[in-house]
């Protein structure tokens, strides 16, 4: 199984690119392949989100568990019966021009189609990811801290 990396610096604060990463509600309004993101436990540290993904005709529901390590890691992982595996890592860094962010990207899926065609999107997925973190941390205005 492998894990698809990625990683850059975003120019603006760590705490504003942390909270970015940690509102997945609003996924669906600019990540790639996010059709609905819904917190449906809170919890001191972390939350669960019922979450659905899809490609073309092609849509997925799944259930999340976001732990949230301030202000440095991010840890989203699933035992929904769709996944053999699934995990996401968010890395954060100050750095001098900005936040240091990487992404540790883990899908594993028990239908063999379905798993074709995400070892084949996951290295796309996981840059277009940090693409779509980035452009929305340009957008600037106050970021909601969750």
């Amino acid at each position: 199984m492998t894990v698809h990396t990625d990683s850059r610096i975003i120019a603006a604060p760590l705490d504003e690119v942390f909270a970015l990463v940690a509102d997945v509600e609003r996924y669906p309004d600019f990540l790639p392949l996010w059709r609905e993101a819904e917190i449906v436990r809170r919890w001191d540290g972390g939350y669960e989100t019922q979450q659905v993904i899809g490609l073309g005709p092609i849509r997925e529901r799944f259930n999340t568990h976001t732990v949230l390590l301030p202000p440095s890691r991010i840890e989203v992982t699933s035992d929904d019966r769709l996944f053999r595996t699934f995990f996401i890592r968010w890395d954060f860094a100050v750095v001098p021009r900005g936040c240091r962010t990487g992404i540790a990207l883990q899908w594993e899926v028990g239908s063999p189609r379905l798993q074709r065609a995400i070892s084949f999107l996951l290295p796309g997925v996981a840059r277009s990811m940090v693409d779509a973190f980035e452009r929305r941390a340009g957008r600037g205005g106050p970021l909601q801290v969750v």
